[in-house]
């Protein structure tokens, strides 16, 4: 008789496990390091949510499809999360924003040769050419006194080529996008200098739950400043401690503390976290 209990324990057991299925949608284009061209989902993003909803029993399942349509799906709870996505008071009606670890921002590159860059006011000062593919985002580099040269739809690496040819000096851009280059291009890296304190601190990304999600589970936030701007970190609402997705947020910080989050991030990045020490 007791065996056939444990064996509907057992069975019920597992079915819980299996019941608790988290859906991550994503956008069918790559985005390296973090995933891959659809239907192949390798990357950072599964590698890290995997092993962060594995620590919580629960397994996960990658949607691929437009991004339109993917955050359609999350705004009405068809699927559990966005793994990495800005914040904006419009997206905050229908998702909670998650810190997933990971930081961004914008960093310079250099020849080998030029001196720390700690401002772009230093950029100016130094008569240094900007070099940034058209429609990119300069930093407002004009407002300090910066020549910008704008070549048309040209990639990180040709604009490192530029660089390194002498034909441009400078290069501001994003932080992960750089790391991920140099660590693959270390014959190029060799001839670079990296500036990450010219341009912007990084700052902390989020992953965007949905507030429809049956493992939300969202409550009135304690903590709200009614008298701050609303941001990722102050909302009037928060996931309650006893969800699915507080125990996700929880897994992922005990990553950051135990270092698996950094042995993920040097799979994808080549060293540790840039700002770090």
């Amino acid at each position: 008789m007791w065996k056939h209990c444990l064996a509907l324990l057992l069975v019920f057991a597992v079915e819980n496990v299996a019941a608790c299925e988290l859906v991550m949608g994503y956008r069918m284009n790559a985005k390296p390091p973090f995933i891959n061209t659809a239907p192949d989902n390798s990357g950072l993003y599964v590698d890290l949510y995997q092993e962060a909803v594995r620590r919580i029993d629960c397994r996960l399942t990658v949607l691929r499809q437009p991004k339109g349509r993917i955050l359609h799906l999350l705004k009405h709870g068809d699927i559990d999360f966005y793994p990495g996505l800005s914040f904006s008071e419009e997206r905050a009606q229908y998702v909670t924003f998650i810190p997933n670890g990971l930081k961004d921002g914008y960093i310079g590159l250099t020849r080998r040769s030029e001196p720390e860059i700690l401002s772009l006011n230093d950029v100016a000062k130094r008569n240094l050419v900007m070099v940034m593919a058209f429609g990119g985002y300069d930093l407002n580099a004009e407002d300090y006194g910066i020549h910008v040269r704008r070549p048309y739809d040209f990639t990180l690496e040709q604009i490192v080529d530029l660089i390194i040819e002498g034909k441009a000096d400078f290069h501001a851009y994003n932080l992960l996008a750089v790391q991920h280059f140099l660590s693959n291009n270390p014959d190029k890296a060799a001839k670079l200098r990296v500036h990450e304190y010219c341009c912007s601190e990084p700052e902390q990304m989020y992953m965007a739950f949905s507030k429809q999600s049956a493992y939300a589970e969202m409550i009135d936030n304690a903590d709200y400043q009614r008298h701050l701007p609303l941001s990722a970190g102050n909302t009037p609402d928060s996931v309650s401690t006893s969800s699915i997705a507080w125990k996700l947020r929880r897994a992922l910080s005990s990553m950051q503390k135990d270092g698996s989050f950094q042995v993920i991030y040097g799979k994808y990045f080549g060293s540790a976290p840039m700002g770090t020490d």
